[in-house]
């Protein structure tokens, strides 16, 4: 993966080639055949994947053998954001590549390296993943709306 590469992702576009560079340092390039569970539900988290190429899908299950789809991840999503900030929790979904998956890799301890070296980089980085997790929330809000008048819609009809 060449640095250059890394701008056609929203994320990375505020940074510069030296703050690319100094970033690429501290991630880990990942790659995931199809069907690999990359990351299990109740395991602990303690990192930031970007998604590079690729399809994973969120999956949780409370009891064993049944599995519900929760979310579908592509190229430019990322997850595991809360965990740079402190909040290292179990996870609470399977992440499992759909199809091949390659993705960057920034482990809590790496992050606090980055923290350390460039916070110029860390600042742009940052302030990408907040709006990046605002966009998100922005488009989930407003399939849980619609959802919502549909679900009030058909309750409507089953009133009459």
């Amino acid at each position: 993966m060449l640095v250059d590469d890394l701008y056609k992702y929203e994320l990375f576009q505020d940074l510069d080639e030296l703050g690319l560079k100094k970033l690429m340092q501290f991630a880990k390039l990942k790659r995931f055949n199809k069907g690999t569970e990359i990351f299990k539900q109740d395991q602990p988290g303690a990192g930031l994947f970007f998604i590079l190429d690729g399809h994973i899908r969120l999956l949780y299950s409370e009891i064993e053998d049944e599995v519900e789809i929760i979310d579908d991840l592509y190229a430019g999503d990322f997850f595991g954001e809360t965990t740079l900030f402190g909040d290292v929790k179990d996870r609470e979904y399977t992440y499992k590549a759909i199809n091949n998956v390659t993705g960057l890799w920034i482990n809590t301890l790496e992050y606090r390296r980055l923290q350390n070296s460039g916070p110029a980089e860390l600042t742009k980085l940052l302030l990408r993943v907040i709006i990046g997790l605002t966009n998100s929330f922005r488009v989930k809000n407003s399939e849980f709306g619609k959802l919502k008048k549909e679900l009030e819609e058909l309750q409507a009809e089953s009133n009459e």
